[in-house]
């Protein structure tokens, strides 16, 4: 009877925490599109105000349409079923210099993935480090040998970069699909089979993963990047989706058809901008490089997470070298992107637009208006913070109270503060460092 009652409640307790869910995302949601009737309400009411400059009254209404149509189209994106009769043989390659802390845990993931272990290849290439690294891989490689078809080990004796042990590793690769890793990343097991089931259409060749932050937890900078990145996926990732357009699978967690990747290893290896050899933004590269004959989708069910920059001067160097590589890719992109889609064309190109004039409309707002007609620039930073706000309830919906009001920290850090790094990675694009090593 004991037995009875307990069954019995803890099957209520579990009812009524579904009902309470349910409740609560439902809450959420009205919040969300009152939240987006108060935007649309806020832009006529100010309509006088924008229309003042025919210039920043047309980026105005521009950007709000851009932002809520990703929402709108992310909402419109739906993962496909898992087919189980499709199983073509992936292989993870694994580039890593001077990853001690973290290779071994990023290699040992392969081994617990939920797929025929005959159908799973490594390649991890050491490259340069001067750490344990290589020590390490070996180690992993042992321990794992019976859980995998086959797993090898590559050294470079000198750091040759990135770009270098990623081709190697794909000119290695025997098997179908290559699935790259960064070597501070974790692979969800029910991941590969989320990422391959796409490639039953012959005309995919890339899929990216969902990727969140391992090390979330660790600071306020690390829990912001935690915000940014789930919103970057579950969102604008899924709104270029659905076009094929996704612009950036990043190597955190990303897979490519091989047979498709050949056909331009060695011109990708070899790329060259402004007469430099090209060492950084190699993800946001080789996604160009499929998408100008191919399509790259988005898989929110093939989940990873991987390690974020814990402090902030690393956290700048990082997104510095990022903006390079966006500036770079977006302009190639921008020669071809006009033959996809005409809703993604079209979004593609206004969002360079809006990205450029930013920093131009933040400067007129913020500092010239106030001095000029002293007073302060409420509409703008009003209709800032809704925009903010709605991403802050965005992720409050999808992931729960984990601090979901630092979103606006974490967009207004990178839309206001960071937005100033764009003028100079423009004015660098021929720096070839790393920045973070």
């Amino acid at each position: 009877m004991n037995n009875t009652s307990t069954n019995i409640s803890g099957r209520a307790s579990g009812i009524k925490e579904k009902v309470d869910g349910i409740v609560s995302n439902l809450g959420g949601w009205f919040f969300f599109f009152s939240i987006i009737y108060v935007i649309l309400l806020f832009k006529a009411v100010t309509y006088d105000s924008i229309s003042n400059h025919v210039f920043f009254g047309i980026y105005s209404l521009l950007i709000t349409t851009y932002i809520l149509s990703r929402f709108l189209l992310a909402y419109l994106h739906k993962p496909i079923p898992v087919d189980l009769t499709y199983e073509p043989s992936v292989t993870f390659v694994v580039p890593a210099k001077d990853e001690e802390d973290n290779i071994e845990e990023t290699i040992r993931r392969f081994a617990e993935v939920e797929y025929p272990k005959e159908k799973i290849e490594v390649v991890a290439i050491n490259d340069g480090s001067t750490d344990s690294t290589l020590e390490r891989m070996y180690s992993v490689a042992h321990e794992i040998r019976d859980s995998v078809g086959r797993i090898e080990v590559v050294n470079f004796q000198k750091n040759r970069g990135k770009r270098y042990g990623m081709a190697e590793g794909a000119k290695r690769a025997k098997n179908d699909v290559i699935i790259f890793i960064d070597s501070d990343s974790f692979i969800d097991p029910q991941s590969v089979r989320h990422m391959v089931k796409y490639f039953a259409d012959p005309s995919v060749g890339a899929v990216s993963g969902h990727t969140d932050v391992w090390n979330r937890d660790t600071n306020l900078l690390t829990q912001m990047q935690a915000i940014r990145y789930y919103i970057a996926f579950s969102v604008y990732k899924a709104a270029e989706s659905i076009f094929g357009v996704v612009t950036c699978c990043p190597g955190c967690c990303s897979a490519y058809r091989r047979r498709y990747v050949m056909e331009f290893i060695d011109e990708w290896l070899h790329q060259r901008f402004l007469g430099v050899q090209c060492t950084y933004g190699d993800d946001r590269s080789l996604t160009n490089f499929m998408i100008r004959k191919y399509r790259a989708v988005y898989s929110p069910m093939a989940k990873a997470h991987t390690v974020v920059p814990d402090t902030f001067q690393k956290y700048m160097l990082q997104q510095q070298r990022w903006k390079r590589s966006w500036i770079r890719e977006t302009f190639i992109a921008a020669t071809f992107m006009w033959r996809k889609n005409l809703v993604a064309a079209s979004s593609f190109y206004a969002y360079i637009f809006l990205a450029f004039i930013s920093p131009i409309v933040f400067f007129r707002a913020v500092v010239w208006y106030p001095v000029v007609h002293d007073g302060w620039p409420v509409v703008y930073l009003t209709g800032l913070f809704l925009m903010l706000f709605l991403h802050g309830l965005y992720y409050r919906i999808h992931v729960g109270a984990r601090a979901w009001i630092l979103a606006v920290g974490s967009f207004w850090l990178n839309t206001v503060i960071l937005m100033w790094q764009l003028p100079w990675a423009a004015l660098t694009l021929r720096d070839t460092r790393w920045g973070t090593r």
